[in-house]
């Protein structure tokens, strides 16, 4: 150790940067590659390319002890003879079939190295103030030939790839390598001088500057073009050349003065010092960056300015247009099209309102990775393959070569579609940067401008309503008061209009008490008992039983949120549609029928503010086969022989589907089948019995419903709702309820 520290000195920084770096790549190779044949066979690559710098490092280890380096550079190179068959194997295994050269080159690799350990190869030693080197016989110079071939020949093969590929990120990857390795060939000729006795550093071990540039091409998909590294390579020099060669020189110049200050002034030195250099980073290193590199400043300010922008609006169109506008000019785009999601459908619409479906593998491949995606990079990386034919579809259907999605609250709202560049570069790490900076933007003042709309299509919806409504609940008073004219004239005051009121309430009262079932049906098979109990005279909850003759063909139960007069009127509206279509498609699949009624639930009621849950079932008697949709209602309840109850519903997921009367949540629904057999209970009920709650402000919940189900005597089904709501009543305490209250039971009794 104590010779190594005594002959450490400069000259072993680049073989030891090299020797890091070649590992460094090799291990990145293989974990980014998950060991797959490829990458592992780049990793020998790079590890091949390297192996000789570990040698020089040696060199300074074992300084003076000339017999024991001659020995260790024989053996390394022993193995580095083979670095043309490792590279040409790896050439034929990833870009092109070259088996006979393979084979030439491992015969001829395997002849040299028998010669390794012979006066042939090496025969001595130059030594010199940076290091060894050491001197080769006739079969080391057949070896350099031997390595200047290897590189001449991957060049000339790798620009005819070149030539031929029309990918444009994979031409620039062959033009990493090719450029790697005209790089590797201008080092190694560069320590020639070194071999023949010259007293020339040898250039071979800075092989660290190819080997990044060839793992950059390979390892890297989304990769600048080598100008572009360069210029930022040389940018970064000369900006960081402005603030650390002045700080050297002031060093240099003071460094004399240090020791004949005192500590005060030494102190003040400093500080001074300090400042200065703050004062440079903080104003004028900016502006010095700014006059390197304006386009990423002009990036930076087109950006400031659209955020600034969009703020102001509030209009889908202006929004989108101005996100378009800034892409088009500022990145050199000659068009951009935006396709904007409608509702919550796989239906796109674009400016002129044509519509385009999406593969739904489309948007479920952009929520999970939200990034712009390049046509070039689909087929160049192997992480698209997954999803690389539908992207093709997707970009010949724009003609375009880039698709940016917008996504908002794990949902994609929008894509936007860009042509080839004018200036037909790619678009560079700073631009996708620009582009993801705004794009967040947007997704926000889109998501803020949709609302905008919708709330003033409301708006707009619910003032034309209310104006209707006026001029007809305005006809009907006029109609009124022609009718009651004496009436009008003697009684003015409140006291009329709370008379007419409850006459209304109480005639709304007695047409929905025609059209509920007043007693329980005696159909063959069933014993059913119920119980029906608004809140304040007019329900919002309607139930029907479908019958033909004495046979039970099927039951529904469903909830109207809200309560008062509104919500009478939708059961009085949704009560026949569910029934027509329920007898229309008695063949039919149960849910098919409810999805009919629903459309036209939505038709009928338009866009109010009430919806329904529900649930109904369909009996097939020669099967014992129940069918049973549920429309975002709680589950019923499904008593055996046993008196185990439990939820209608699977194991592992709900079916349950959304509401009805929405037109924004129209779905689909699932039809839920499970048989009966004799003795066997269903418990259908209204939200109201689960959330109703006693004078401690304490929900009666679904626990204590199934608890006085499974408790409840092996009777009659009155006997059972009898017992239930005893139950419910003793908790309740008497207090009123705040909701319609419905319960149905249903007994097997065959």
């Amino acid at each position: 150790m104590d010779n190594f520290i005594k002959h450490l000195n400069i000259y072993i920084i680049p073989p030891a940067i090299s020797m890091f770096f070649g590992v460094s790549i090799a291990l990145l190779s293989l974990v980014k590659g998950k060991f797959k044949k490829e990458n592992i066979l780049f990793a020998l690559v790079v590890i091949w390319i390297n192996l000789l710098s570990p040698v020089f490092v040696v060199h300074h280890i074992l300084w003076g002890k000339i017999d024991l380096i001659l020995d260790i550079e024989r053996t390394v190179h022993f193995f580095y003879v083979y670095l043309p068959f490792v590279v040409f194997l790896y050439i034929h295994h990833v870009y092109i079939k070259l088996r006979k050269v393979v084979i030439t080159f491992f015969f001829t690799s395997f002849t040299l190295s028998i010669f390794t350990f012979t006066e042939y190869y090496f025969y001595d030693i130059y030594s010199y103030n940076w290091g060894y080197i050491a001197r080769g016989g006739p079969a080391f110079q057949f070896m350099g030939a031997y390595s200047m071939f290897t590189i001449l020949l991957t060049v000339v093969i790798f620009t005819k790839l070149y030539r031929k590929e029309t990918n444009n990120t994979i031409r620039i990857k062959i033009r990493y390598i090719i450029f790697s390795f005209v790089m590797i060939g201008v080092l190694t000729l560069l320590n020639i001088p070194a071999i023949n006795g010259i007293d020339f550093y040898p250039m071979g071990n800075f092989m660290f500057i190819p080997l990044i540039f060839l793992a950059y091409g390979v390892l890297r998909h989304r990769i600048m073009d080598i100008n572009s590294i360069l210029h930022i390579t040389f940018i970064w020099f000369i900006t960081s050349s402005l603030i650390i060669i002045p700080n050297i020189l002031i060093y240099i110049l003071l460094n004399p003065y240090f020791s004949q200050m005192s500590r005060p002034g030494l102190f003040i030195i400093l500080i001074a010092w300090f400042s200065l250099n703050h004062i440079y980073i903080k104003k004028y290193q900016p502006k010095i960056d700014k006059i390197f590199d304006k386009h990423k400043f002009n990036l930076h300010e087109a950006e400031t300015a659209f955020i600034d922008n969009i703020s102001m609006l509030q209009s889908l169109k202006g929004t989108i247009d101005e996100f378009l506008e800034v892409i088009k000019k500022t990145l050199l785009f000659s068009r951009a099209k935006l396709i904007l999601r409608v509702s919550d459908s796989y239906t796109f619409i674009d400016e002129d309102d044509n519509s385009f479906e999406v593969d739904p593998d489309i948007e479920d491949w952009f929520v999970g990775d939200n990034q712009l995606v390049e046509k070039s990079m689909v087929d160049a990386n192997p992480y698209y393959s997954i999803i690389r034919e539908k992207l093709h579809n997707e970009f010949r259907r724009f003609d375009c070569d880039y698709i940016i999605p917008l996504v908002h609250n794990y949902e994609l709202i929008a894509l936007v579609y860009l042509p080839e560049k004018k200036n037909l570069q790619q678009l560079s790490n700073v631009e996708i940067k620009f582009i993801n900076n705004i794009r967040a933007a947007v997704v926000i003042s889109l998501s803020n401008a949709k609302m905008y709309q919708n709330l003033s299509d409301l708006k707009d919806n619910l003032e034309e309503r209310v104006l209707n409504r006026t001029e007809e609940l305005m006809a009907a008073m006029e109609e009124m008061e022609s009718l009651n004219e004496i009436l009008t004239d003697t009684n003015q005051d409140l006291e009329y209009a709370k008379m007419v009121a409850d006459r209304d309430m109480k005639m709304a009262v007695n047409v929905q008490k025609t059209l509920f079932p007043k007693v329980a049906p005696q159909v063959r098979g069933w014993d059913i008992a119920f119980l029906f109990q608004p809140m304040s005279g007019i329900s919002g909850d309607v139930y029907d039983f479908y019958q033909e003759d004495d046979s039970l063909k099927g039951l529904s139960l469903f909830d109207v949120s809200g309560h008062g007069i509104a919500s009478g009127l939708i059961t009085m509206i949704a009560k026949p549609i569910i029934h027509r279509y329920f007898t229309k498609m008695i063949d039919s699949k149960l849910h098919e029928a409810l999805e009919m009624a629903n459309k036209d639930i939505v038709k009928e009621i338009g866009d109010v503010d009430n919806y329904l849950t529900g649930v109904i079932l369909k009996f097939d008697e020669d099967k014992n086969i129940v069918e049973y949709v549920n429309a975002g209602h709680p589950d019923i309840l499904h008593r055996n022989k046993n008196r185990f109850v439990h939820k209608l519903n699977y194991k592992d997921r709900d079916f349950k589907g959304m509401f009805l009367g929405f037109r924004e949540l129209e779905s689909h629904y699932e039809t839920l089948r499970f048989k009966m057999g004799k003795g066997e209970v269903l418990f259908l009920y209204s939200d109201c019995i689960i959330e109703a709650k006693n004078k401690n402000d304490e929900e009666y919940g679904i626990d204590a419903l199934v608890k006085s189900f499974t408790e409840a005597p092996d009777g009659t089904a009155d006997e059972i709702q009898d017992y239930i709501n005893n139950r419910f009543m003793d908790f309740t305490e008497g207090r009123k309820l705040d909701d319609d209250l419905t319960v149905i039971v249903i007994k097997k009794t065959d």
